[in-house]
């Protein structure tokens, strides 16, 4: 199966107005698969929300990859990657 990038990359070079920063990310963005997300990952979502007191936004983009089986969740968010478990990568992480 395909990865789920969270583009919250993109908010800060926005933000700053950095286009060529914000141009950099999005080209980067399109090399990923988009994931459909039918009936059962809004039900997921809710899950995962209630049980771990996740945003919207992140129970959404993680029960987008756990519904479509990703091998990986890319994420910059610690507790996002400890609720996500075995599959998540802190992409800032050394």
């Amino acid at each position: 199966m395909g990865l789920i990038f969270i583009d919250s990359c993109l908010i800060a070079p926005i933000r700053d107005g950095n286009l060529a920063l914000q141009q950099h990310y999005e080209h980067g963005l399109r090399q990923f698969e988009i994931l459909n997300m039918p009936e059962e990952v809004y039900r997921s979502a809710a899950q995962l929300r209630g049980r771990f007191g996740l945003k919207t936004p992140d129970a959404l983009h993680l029960a987008t990859a756990i519904t479509h089986g990703c091998r990986a969740f890319w994420t910059a968010d610690e507790r996002l990657r400890r609720v996500a478990g075995s599959f998540a990568l802190n992409v800032l992480a050394a």
